[in-house]
Order: structure tokens, then C-alpha cells, then sequence
């Protein structure tokens, strides 16, 4: 059984954290509370319902799931219309459609995200997304990662995990795959990787490909 290649969507795929951060801080000065930056990037990696609830006790009265959809929409619109994909991104995307690896977008962002993800990668790039939406525990947890790995069919400990947060490289390695860490975010991985690099213009498709062993399977 061969590996399949796990991506991490935020500072993975594409640097949408800052309009994350910028969406949040639009959403706290419309509500009347205060939302520092410290705040946003406390944010990153984390299940979106730990910012919503953060945001409900300092004084939004909306419930969390609102809290989330609102903000969400308005990064997967921004998205939509520009996406701003981290270098070596869409290159490495369209050599995992060519070659048929099995590849799948693991996120604790929103479904509507991931949508918005999955339809500006190349196509047959990513096979389906695994979003907050779709497990009943987001990462650190490793079900999405774990969810991921089994409905592709794949070996977890030939499979590869792109992540550039905490939370989501600590999920990676729970749900044992071999975890390749970004320093987009963080300068080192808090868990051990087996590769440290800076985006995934650094990456050797050919190398990487080969390193997931066996058979491609069919799925």
C-alpha cells in the first residue's frame, strides 16, 4: 500500500492567514470589542470555535457557528477572487494531478473554504477536503488527519503531511504520518519532522513522489 500526500490549506497551500487575521479584526471593530494582533495569530492552527467563543466573552452576542460563518465567508470570498497561493504551491499541485498521486486538503478552516480551495487548485489535484466541518474533533486531533488517510485508501506511515502549524503537525503525527514542516508560520516544528523547509518551492516533486512508495491505488 502506497502513501497519499496531505496538505494543510493556511500557510501551506496559501497565505491566507493574514486575511484571516484582517477579516477578524473588520468582524471585532463592527461587534465593539477589542482584537489585538496578538489575538490573531494567537488564532492560527487553532479549531475556529476556540476564536469565536474568545470573541462571545468579550461581548458578541452572536453564537459561535455565526461568528465562524460570518468570517469565514468573507475570506473564502477573498479567495475566490485572488488567490494567494505561497511559492511552489500550484507547481507542485499540477505535478500530483499529472502524475494521479492520491492527495487530499486536510483543514480546521470552514467547508465553504475548503470549496474554495479545492476549486482553484488544478483539477484532480486534490481529491476531497477535510474541513471543521466534516469531524467532531478538529486538530490538534488527528481524526482529520485520520479520516483523510482512510478514505484515500493509503498507508499512514508512507504518507506525507504538508503543515506549517503546531496544532496541525502535532494532529499529522498522531495520526501517524511522516510530516513535512513549513517555516511560514513557526520557525521550527514543536514535534519532530522529517524535513524542515520553507514552502513547498523547495520541494523535489520527483523526490517526493517516490518517497510515498509502493502503488498508486485507485480510489
Amino acid at each position: 500500500m502506497a502513501g497519499a500526500l496531505l496538505f494543510d490549506m493556511d500557510g501551506t497551500l496559501i497565505d491566507s492567514e493574514p486575511m484571516w487575521h484582517e477579516q477578524m479584526r473588520v468582524f471585532a471593530r463592527h461587534h465593539g470589542i477589542e482584537w489585538t494582533a496578538d489575538d490573531a495569530h494567537w488564532t492560527t492552527g487553532r479549531p475556529m470555535v476556540e476564536w469565536a467563543e474568545r470573541m462571545r466573552e468579550r461581548g458578541v452576542t452572536m453564537e459561535a457557528p455565526s461568528i465562524i460563518a460570518t468570517v469565514a465567508g468573507a475570506v473564502a470570498a477573498l479567495v475566490r477572487d485572488d488567490v494567494p497561493w505561497l511559492p511552489g504551491s500550484l507547481a507542485l499541485l499540477e505535478r500530483v494531478a499529472e502524475a494521479g498521486i492520491p492527495a487530499a486538503l486536510i483543514t480546521n478552516a470552514s467547508a465553504e473554504n475548503a470549496r474554495a480551495m479545492l476549486e482553484a487548485a488544478p483539477e484532480g489535484a486534490l481529491r476531497f477536503a477535510i474541513s471543521a466541518d466534516d469531524v467532531s474533533r478538529s486538530k490538534p486531533d488527528p481524526e482529520p488527519y485520520a479520516r483523510a488517510i482512510e478514505r484515500l485508501g493509503a498507508d499512514a506511515a508512507a504518507s506525507i503531511a504538508f503543515e506549517d502549524s503546531g496544532s496541525g503537525a502535532r494532529a499529522a503525527t498522531a495520526a501517524g504520518a511522516r510530516l513535512w514542516f513549513l517555516t511560514t508560520q513557526l520557525t521550527a516544528s514543536p514535534v519532530p519532522a522529517e524535513r524542515t523547509i520553507g514552502t513547498l518551492a523547495d520541494v523535489d516533486a520527483d523526490e517526493l513522489f517516490a518517497a510515498l512508495g509502493g502503488s498508486v491505488p485507485a480510489t
